[in-house]
């Protein structure tokens, strides 16, 4: 398992060392091209760190916004978690900044906010977070997200193994290779960007996935105009039966993205 190094003021086993050997605000943990992961909060939980550095990810974890902004250029890592609520430069300014530097578009950044930040994840979300987590941590769901990091590909959750032609979430089963949708087993015409979009919501029945990884796998592009996402959501809901008012098994998550509600199926 890969150690995890902390910035000064972020209690550890590795600041034990010399000061000499903590000069530096935080450092990537491993070498030989490993993805790396940022982190900067003040309150991160040692059980987090140690579950993402166990899984191949160097972890580096910075206490405040400036001392992330000097990181994230000296490190180049290849995904940021950064907390909303961050001293001397605030966790939504960070993100704002890292945008707007020439190469970081597809940076994936988790912007971690409290119950009470609502106002922080729908800001942070403005200046480029490809999504928001919730505080306190939930490790699995981090994890989630993350693991995108070991699969080169920006803002997207792990791929599910190669060979699922066949998709399945409660009423609705998907078959690529029929380009073939069905609920309750009556086929349901549907067309084909709107197929990719309930491909990617099947692949990751239970999780949200951001609208920035709808928008960019679907549209080519996470800077396209969010409404044409709500559009072709809200009509998927029609075709699949779904009326105005009713439950829906495809689950808008303000400020985030959409989930697919429904389990998939363990066959």
């Amino acid at each position: 398992m890969l150690p995890v190094r902390r910035g000064p003021g972020q209690p550890g086993e590795d600041d034990r060392g010399p000061a000499a050997e903590r000069s530096r605000a935080a450092a990537q943990v491993g070498s030989g091209g490993r993805p790396s992961l940022l982190i900067a909060d003040s309150e991160v939980d040692d059980d987090m760190l140690v579950a993402i550095a166990g899984g191949g990810v160097e972890v580096s974890v910075v206490a405040d916004g400036a001392l992330a902004l000097l990181e994230i250029g000296l490190q180049q890592p290849s995904a940021l978690l950064i907390s909303a609520r961050l001293p001397v430069v605030d966790g939504v300014t960070v993100v704002r900044t890292v945008r707007s530097v020439p190469g970081h578009d597809d940076v994936p950044i988790l912007l971690a906010v409290g119950p009470d930040e609502r106002p922080a994840a729908a800001a942070g979300l403005d200046a480029g977070a490809s999504a928001c987590v919730g505080k306190p941590y939930r490790v699995p769901e981090v994890l989630a997200m993350v693991g995108v990091i070991a699969t080169g590909r920006p803002g997207a959750h792990p791929p599910r193994p190669a060979g699922d032609e066949v998709l399945r979430g409660g009423p609705v089963l998907l078959d690529r290779a029929a380009h073939e949708v069905r609920l309750d087993g009556t086929v349901v015409s549907v067309p084909p960007r709107e197929f990719r979009l309930l491909a990617l919501l099947l692949e990751q029945a239970g999780r949200v996935v951001p609208r920035e990884t709808l928008l960019r796998e679907v549209w080519g592009s996470a800077h396209t105009e969010t409404n044409t996402l709500a559009v072709h959501v809200r009509r998927l809901r029609r075709r699949l039966g779904e009326a105005a008012g009713e439950p829906t098994i495809i689950e808008s998550i303000r400020g985030v993205g959409y989930r697919f509600r429904a389990a998939p199926d363990p066959t």
